[in-house]
């Protein structure tokens, strides 16, 4: 279950960004996989953009490494997303609404490989909480 509680958490961090490039959508796709995977746009320094930080660092149990690989994920589902949306913003942020209200579904709806990828964080952060959080 922690990986369908780890995806709602992808798909908010996903929305928080796409929601800053939502006007110019013939970029947006590429700058906001680039801001999920480098953290270094506009975007990761609002306050949002913090507090979305600091909560993906809280998800995985403070470890940097699966906290990274949380937005690497994020950055992959956002070309799904917006291949299922036909390219529309606002049905893109309809999308990752549906999905927090359905998760299941919405991983099932992803690729071997994004769900393998979903699994395979899922296992390090339980695998670190068992560890008392040392890697």
């Amino acid at each position: 279950m922690f990986k369908v509680n780890l995806l709602v958490f992808l798909l908010a961090v996903g929305m928080s960004v796409q929601i800053v490039y939502a006007d110019d959508m013939s970029s947006a796709l590429q700058k906001t996989q680039d801001c999920l995977r480098n953290q270094n746009c506009d975007a990761a320094r609002t306050e949002a953009g913090i507090a979305a930080n600091q909560k993906a660092l809280e998800a995985v149990g403070g470890n940097a490494r699966d906290m990274q690989e949380l937005y690497n994920i994020s950055a992959d589902i956002m070309p799904i997303l917006e291949q299922q949306a036909g390219g529309d913003p606002v049905k893109m942020q309809a999308l990752m609404l549906k999905a927090q209200t359905d998760p299941e579904g919405f991983l099932n709806s992803l690729s071997p490989e994004i769900r393998a990828m979903i699994k395979n964080v899922s296992n390090a952060v339980e695998k670190n909480q068992a560890f008392g959080g040392k890697p």
